[in-house]
């Protein structure tokens, strides 16, 4: 799947290709995070486009294009017979996902890229983005089936190559009856996962992505303060509706003053509010396997008590402890919300786009290299991981993992003495690799040899240069004495 970015902040023109790993490098004020921000703001914003009036009015046009009945008729046949069908050839299909392609990055690139920065749609002006999919081998999907809890019944869509069909299935003995879905509910349903049908198996990797954005590490230090402010905020506004002619207690001034911050650090914010209730839920006695990694490179363990997260030493570790996250090193800081994902969210059934703003960030260099297999690690569980960094250290063990893709002798012997699993194996053929770099992207080559960086390959020759003619000189000053 290819992504191009124009005009967008330092980026004047960039093409991006996903693979299932992709890793984005380059100098600071390059341009990384805006192509990640911007990537994740588009496939974040698919239920946002799809709930409102655009969704409504796309949907309404292609009923009308298609010269079937309007939806709120077809809606009313599904509630009154439990099914609706009407023609629609593959080619046809395929038309109709095009142009829903076309229209929602249309519409991003003029509202959606302002909204994803929080920013004013004059800085973004003329920034657009384009979307190609079509070399996708999963493309063509044949059903969709989507569970509606509110009605206790779920709606399937099935394309047999020339006609589309749509039933209503309740999961009760009885039938809907008298408790039939509401029309105006019903028709939010089919128009919302008629778009998601359309894109489906196009999407079907990048959906419901996750973003770690670069400030992550700050979030569970301030996010008592943000919760407070935000109260501050409500009820200084209930109390300006209260009493009109007073001076509030609070006056947080204009609304553009509060939450200015991009949508992935909002989402990061909003994910670390919701820690708390999956610890009470899931519990906090045992982590999963695949959180397991976090709490190596730790030497620790997370738990949630009063809404607040602790760490812990480690079961039969010499040196206890037990601290609020506050006392504990900057890199607790920055794993924690990877840990609580790869504890509490992480679903091996369930493939995802997964982002991640500098990885390395306060972390020393062994554990770069463990976070370097835990990401080959996602990527082999079925998930596609997207990365910009900073780290040489990772893209070398990237490098080490790729080639353990390839044959040679005493192989298993080998990978069991550098310690290395079947898990951590990535063939070339996964991995894309950049540098941003004069406005753009520039593709970096992967053989069974691993990644070709020259940002890190010349900056590391250089600084060894340096060294070897320092050292060499003080030498021949010691001779000469």
């Amino acid at each position: 799947m290819k992504f191009t970015f124009e005009n967008l902040g330092p980026i004047r023109k960039a093409e991006l290709e996903l693979g299932d790993l992709t890793i984005i490098s380059g100098l600071n004020n390059t341009g990384k995070t805006h192509i990640v921000y911007a990537l994740y703001g588009f496939l974040n914003g698919f239920d946002e486009q799809f709930s409102g009036n655009w969704g409504n009015s796309f949907v309404e046009n292609c009923f009308a294009r298609i010269g079937d009945v309007p939806v709120a008729e077809a809606t009313q046949r599904l509630r009154d017979d439990g099914q609706v069908m009407w023609e629609m050839s593959k080619e046809l299909l395929e038309e109709e996902r095009d142009r829903l392609v076309v229209e929602m990055v249309a519409e991003y690139s003029e509202n959606g890229i302002s909204r994803t920065f929080n920013a004013s749609r004059d800085y973004f002006r003329g920034a657009s983005f384009r979307v190609d999919y079509r070399d996708e081998s999963f493309v063509r999907i044949s059903s969709s089936h989507l569970h509606l809890e509110a009605i206790g019944g779920s709606i399937n869509w099935t394309h047999d190559g020339e006609r589309i069909s749509v039933s209503l299935i309740s999961e009760s003995p009885e039938e809907f009856g008298p408790h039939s879905p509401a029309p105006g509910y019903l028709k939010r349903v089919v128009v919302r996962t008629y778009l998601r049908f359309l894109l489906g198996g196009a999407f079907m990797f990048v959906q419901n992505p996750l973003i770690f954005s670069s400030s992550r590490h700050t979030i569970p230090l301030f996010i008592s303060e943000l919760d407070y402010v935000r109260g501050q905020f409500v009820r200084s506004r209930q109390f300006k509706e209260r009493q009109s002619n007073s001076s509030p207690p609070f006056d947080f001034g204009p609304l553009e003053n509060i939450g200015s911050y991009p949508l992935p650090v909002h989402d990061n914010i909003d994910f670390y509010r919701r820690v708390p209730l999956l610890a009470e839920f899931y519990g906090n006695e045992t982590s999963e396997d695949s959180a397991g990694p976090i709490e190596e490179m730790l030497r620790g363990r997370f738990k949630v008590v009063n809404d607040s997260v602790r760490l812990t030493s480690s079961p039969g570790d010499e040196a206890v402890f037990d601290i609020p996250l506050h006392l504990a090193s900057s890199s607790t800081w920055e794993l924690s919300s990877l840990h609580f994902f790869l504890k509490y969210i992480f679903d091996m059934d369930i493939s995802r786009l997964i982002i991640i703003d500098e990885p390395e960030s306060h972390l020393d260099t062994t554990n770069q290299i463990r976070l370097a297999r835990l990401l080959a690690e996602l990527v082999n569980a079925g998930n596609r991981v997207l990365i910009t960094t900073h780290s040489d250290y990772i893209v070398k063990e990237v490098n080490n993992l790729i080639m353990l893709s390839s044959g040679f002798a005493r192989k298993e012997e080998t990978m069991e003495r550098l310690g290395y699993r079947e898990a951590d194996v990535l063939s070339p053929g996964r991995v894309r690799a950049y540098t941003a770099e004069g406005g753009g992207l520039i593709p970096n080559k992967v053989d069974e040899y691993g990644i070709q960086m020259p940002v890190f390959d010349q900056t590391i020759d250089d600084i060894n240069r340096r060294a070897r003619e320092l050292y060499t000189r003080i030498e021949r000053e010691k001779g000469d004495e």
